[in-house]
């Protein structure tokens, strides 16, 4: 079993999502701004929404992650 020593620690493992279609630039922000605040291994948004992510996580390690065709899946 793996244990982490901190909720830091195990951020790192861990996608911070976005993928409602409603979604604001705002609403993109702040969970860019959480991501690099916590660490996580990246952001999976809209495939509308990965160039300003991009943009919000340039100079970290936070990496950008996208869905297709999320929620109706073709």
């Amino acid at each position: 079993m793996v244990q982490f020593k901190s909720a830091h620690e195990l951020a790192r493992y861990l996608d911070h999502t976005l993928l409602r279609p409603e979604a604001s630039a705002q609403d993109l922000e702040r969970l860019c701004a959480e991501a690099r605040e916590h660490g996580f291994h990246s952001v999976c948004v809209n495939g509308s929404r990965v160039q300003l992510a991009r943009h919000l996580l340039e100079d970290t390690n936070v990496k950008v992650a996208a869905v297709v065709g999320f929620p109706l899946g073709r």
